[in-house]
């Protein structure tokens, strides 16, 4: 008896410390759904949000709810779009929901006429959102821009986990140029242009873009237009420029990749996602312990044959 207590202590360590090694507390709060409400709805524009998010206020009360207010949208939002845009209330909310692991981020909108689903989605995911469908409505047409805001909070509620200023700062601005480069760029439709942003991301996490030095920057940039059908002029390139730098500031990974891997596979080829093999092997390279290699090493295995299954290569 005493034997198999300690062999369950044992394992019970076991588990606790892969846990660790993951970055996941057994015990952190998670919520399966979070809705996000615009602070400045009334209540026919609530009736009408609640509505398109096909809930009922019964359904609300089980949820978490938030507020997302004018000032948080005017906070992070005021450098990127005039003041007088944004306004003074907040309306557009969201509802976030806890997805399958490893499933990645789906986005649905309903009501926004600026900020697509893949805007959304690759700025979430340098946010560091991960496995979550989220809805982003509004009870009238908007650009959306507060969106991405209200899906940042909402994972904050969901996971007790809190984003940093700099970072969410960082994913806006990736979210407002990849908006403003589709409107700019002649004969580009919005998933050209976001799938560019994310390869150049990419090539960030990968370690094969040096944002250091700009002219490697250019170099890639250029590399960039002809695989995506893209034609930038000198100011669209410096506007690339200038976000690269701030996103390779926060630390950019790998993790977005496996997150968006099928996507661009569908629709760029083999040729986008030949680096996650790098990405893996650097996680492996940073692992503190040999313990800990050989814990990331099986999960690379792992991520190898799920690539090799997706794409049959």
């Amino acid at each position: 008896m005493k034997r198999s207590l300690k062999r369950i202590i044992q394992s019970m360590a076991v588990i606790f410390a892969v846990y660790m090694l993951m970055g996941i507390s057994a015990f952190a709060a998670d919520k399966d759904t979070v809705v996000a409400l615009g602070a400045d709805l009334n209540a026919s524009q609530r009736a009408t949000v609640l509505s398109l998010m096909g809930m009922t206020e019964e359904d609300l009360t089980k949820c978490t709810v938030i507020t997302v207010t004018n000032a948080d949208e005017h906070q992070f939002l005021d450098g990127y779009i005039d003041s007088s845009v944004i306004g003074t209330k907040a309306l557009t909310s969201v509802k976030m929901t806890k997805a399958a692991a490893g499933s990645g981020i789906t986005v649905t909108t309903q009501n926004v006429n600026y900020c697509t689903t893949g805007m959304y989605r690759n700025a979430l995911l340098t946010a560091g959102v991960e496995d979550r469908d989220v809805l982003v409505v509004a009870p009238t047409p908007v650009s959306g821009t507060a969106g991405l805001i209200g899906a940042v909070k909402a994972y904050e509620a969901s996971t007790g986990t809190v984003i940093k200023s700099e970072v969410l700062d960082g994913a806006l601005d990736e979210m407002i140029t990849t908006g403003e480069l589709t409107e700019q760029i002649e004969n580009a439709n919005s998933e050209d242009v976001e799938a560019l942003i994310a390869w150049l991301k990419n090539m960030i996490a990968t370690g094969k873009l040096d944002t250091s030095d700009e002219n490697s920057i250019r170099s890639t940039i250029a590399e960039g237009e002809k695989q995506f059908g893209v034609t930038l002029t000198d100011e669209e390139k410096q506007q690339i420029v200038d976000l690269l730098k701030k996103l390779d500031a926060l630390g950019l990974n790998g993790t977005y990749l496996i997150g968006q891997a099928e996507n661009l596979y569908k629709q760029y080829g083999s040729d986008v996602v030949n680096q996650a093999q790098d990405v893996i092997n650097e996680a492996v390279g940073n692992a503190v312990s040999q313990a800990t290699k050989s814990f990331f090493s099986s999960i690379k295995d792992s991520f190898t044959g799920f690539f090799t299954g997706l794409f049959g290569r």
